[in-house]
């Protein structure tokens, strides 16, 4: 997959279908494009919809089990446009002060040391305090006697 490729997804409709279900085949059309996309890191433009019928250039035999008064294939169609942006996931520890990064990592090594009997760096430590998240490491640092 590449900038400028054309994704298609179809489905088979028969005719027969209440509007709602047209809806959600094109819906399901879009998520598959969406999914596709994400799968390989990449963003699409637009899903445009064309209708074939039966017959028709590029356009497959008919499943056995479709059958209806008016068989069409809808296809949905989108334009790969771009590469989907690298996010970096929310880190807890890289918006705390100094001061509170260094007493939770204190605090951290204090109880594993007690657990595993072993020192831990401050990447354990690290890792141990985005594990617990904001919520533990705040309630930590608001208790008083922590560190005695």
């Amino acid at each position: 997959m590449k900038i400028g490729d054309t994704i298609e997804s179809a489905a088979w409709t028969t005719g027969d279908e209440p509007p709602e279900t047209r809806a959600q085949y094109e819906e399901d059309v879009r998520f598959a494009i969406t999914r596709l996309c994400d799968l390989n890191g990449f963003l699409h433009g637009p899903v445009t919809f064309t209708e074939f019928k039966p017959g028709d250039e590029r356009v497959p035999e008919v499943p056995k089990h479709v059958q209806g008064s008016n068989v069409r294939l809808l296809i949905g169609e989108a334009d790969v446009i771009a590469r989907k942006p690298e996010s970096k996931p929310h880190s807890f520890i890289a918006n705390l002060d100094r001061k509170d990064l260094i007493r939770l990592r204190a605090l951290t090594r204090k109880a594993a040391l007690k657990m595993t009997r072993r020192i831990i760096s401050d990447v354990e430590c690290d890792a141990i305090i985005e594990a617990c998240g904001p919520d533990a490491a705040i309630e930590t640092l608001r208790r008083k006697d922590t560190l005695q």
